[in-house]
């Protein structure tokens, strides 16, 4: 449990950040529902990497609806991740589109925003006929620069020996099959010149770590009130927030890297909450002479569409990845005094227990109400107001429930006997139970609190061969992968590809920074024959 105490002042900060350019290495441009599709993403600012923490990935229909949103959390400017394209969408093309919550704002050159088109291929649902576009030629895309490769034909089951000589020092690298739906016009990508301009928008950079937006909806907004946010997952984190004067709300989750939900409550426990989270992700909206290719597909196209669908069925037999179990980060308070609850005798109720073994903290009843009173250590005196009492990092302020609680699933309680400050405000104190589970040692959810599903962090991860098939060298097994290849920071020396029973044409594409940390692309393109 951490309690974040970080006060950032968003104006000072925008007048200092820098442009931030967006770039991203996608691993492959057409894909069946339920396949992955690998990114690598960059972000620069004045030629080094941009000291925003988060970056955002969504996949739009035509209409400009998500069909798919993500936070990404960054590590010196860069990420890795997977996508998982989702089993509902009719197939058609879609767009990618990655930034940060400051890039869009502050980028002059376009580059603020990273767009490129998706085809997706569902056999249960086939295109809608929609018709050419008449508008999008105007916005041009940038594809990659070609380069030359010796064999442009391969054979099935064979390697193929990549050596970019004009590529000084390591890759980034993917191999997948060739997309014969998408027009040349939209291959590649284009910049954020696709979006009409972001009304009023405020910067909020995120250099520290995630920022919760929330909102106050009260008719008549008490900025002196407390709202508290506690996220939940492997580790459980509290923070803290005043409104402003139009409801605003912005909770900084810091290096919290991941977590499963979120829990809402205010200081006014009493009063019915009214809080809503908003949208971390931009409000882009396309504009009107920006039109989506039609995807049509054609009897002839069957064959082609049968190879998907194997490899895509094949897939999950021998795509192994793993993930990155994140270190714990470091806590915000120290205790001065920790107690392991299964050293002692267990009771029915946590009353019966602080009562027999815990000497800093006095139980008393008053006006019909149980106080929880710690003694203030440096002071060597008694605290009269019930300290900020927590239950892995969600706060909890009805104590007749909580003294009439069974702690059976609590391990430890962690005591701070002295004036604790949390951003404005000051407690007596803190009671911090952690259960065993980490799910509260089955505490019920506190009364007018809201149980938030937020928007996910992406889990890391990382495929355990760069070929997708671990069983490569098995003779037998059925190897029809359409992608081959994919490997971030690779050594360009040591590039073989292997390919697999698929027929069909692939495209090569490698990606490296410049030496003045640009990132450069290139592509190009082979044939596996039989």
């Amino acid at each position: 449990m951490v309690l974040l105490l970080l006060l950032i002042s968003f104006s000072s900060y925008g007048q200092n950040l820098a442009e931030e350019e967006v770039f991203v290495h996608v691993s492959k441009n057409i894909g069946l529902v339920n396949e992955q599709v690998w990114f690598y993403l960059q972000v620069n600012g004045h030629k080094q990497r941009s000291p925003s923490k988060i970056a955002y990935v969504e996949m739009v229909n035509r209409q400009n609806i998500p069909v798919f949103q993500s936070i990404i959390a960054l590590e010196q400017g860069k990420a890795e991740g997977m996508i998982k394209i989702p089993a509902s969408l009719d197939s058609d093309h879609y767009l990618l589109r990655f930034y940060t919550r400051i890039s869009p704002i502050l980028n002059r050159n376009g580059k603020g925003v990273f767009n490129s088109f998706i085809t997706v291929i569902n056999p249960k649902k086939g295109p809608i006929p929609i018709g050419l576009p008449q508008n999008s030629g105007n916005y041009a895309f940038q594809d990659a620069e070609a380069f030359h490769i010796q064999e442009s034909q391969v054979s099935i089951k064979s390697a193929l020996d990549i050596s970019p000589d004009f590529i000084q020092g390591p890759i980034n690298i993917s191999v997948s099959i060739k997309n014969p739906f998408l027009d040349q016009r939209f291959q590649g990508t284009v910049g954020q010149e696709v979006y009409q301009p972001l009304v009023h928008p405020k910067i909020i950079p995120e250099i520290f770590g995630h920022i919760v937006h929330g909102k106050n909806l009260d008719a008549q907004v008490d900025t002196t009130e407390t709202f508290f946010l506690s996220a939940h997952g492997r580790q459980s984190v509290l923070h803290s927030a005043k409104p402003d004067a139009d409801g605003n709300l912005y909770f900084e989750l810091g290096p919290l890297k991941s977590y499963n939900f979120l829990i809402a409550q205010s200081l006014q426990y009493e009063k019915q909450l009214n809080f809503e989270p908003q949208s971390p992700f931009l409000d882009l909206i396309f504009k009107e002479d920006f039109d989506f290719p039609s995807l049509e597909l054609t009897e002839e196209d069957g064959p082609f569409l049968e190879k998907l669908i194997l490899a895509a069925q094949l897939a999950p037999h021998f795509f192994h990845t793993e993930t990155f179990t994140t270190l714990p980060i470091i806590t915000g308070f120290i205790a001065d005094r920790t107690y392991f609850l299964d050293d002692y005798t267990r009771f029915e109720s946590l009353e019966t227990t602080l009562r027999e073994y815990i000497p800093e903290v006095l139980v008393r009843r008053q006006s019909r109400t149980t106080l929880f009173k710690l003694i203030n250590t440096p002071l060597g005196s008694l605290f009269q107001e019930n300290p900020l009492i927590l239950i892995d990092a969600m706060p909890i302020f009805d104590t007749e429930a909580l003294a009439k609680f069974d702690p059976k699933g609590i391990e430890k309680l962690e005591i701070l006997n002295r004036e604790f400050s949390l951003n404005e405000d000051k407690f007596s104190g803190v009671l911090s139970f952690i259960s065993f589970e980490n799910d509260f040692g089955e505490f019920q959810l506190p009364q007018n609190s809201l149980y938030l599903n937020y928007w996910d962090l992406m889990p890391k991860w990382k495929l355990q061969t760069p070929h997708f098939n671990p069983y490569l060298e098995e003779a037998n097994y059925p190897d029809f992968r359409s992608s081959l290849y994919w490997a971030t920071a690779q050594d360009k020396n040591a590039l073989s590809i292997l390919t697999s029973n698929l027929i069909g044409r692939f495209e090569v594409r490698l990606s490296f920074p410049d030496k003045d940390g640009n990132m450069q692309s290139y592509k190009t393109q082979f044939q596996t024959v039989d």
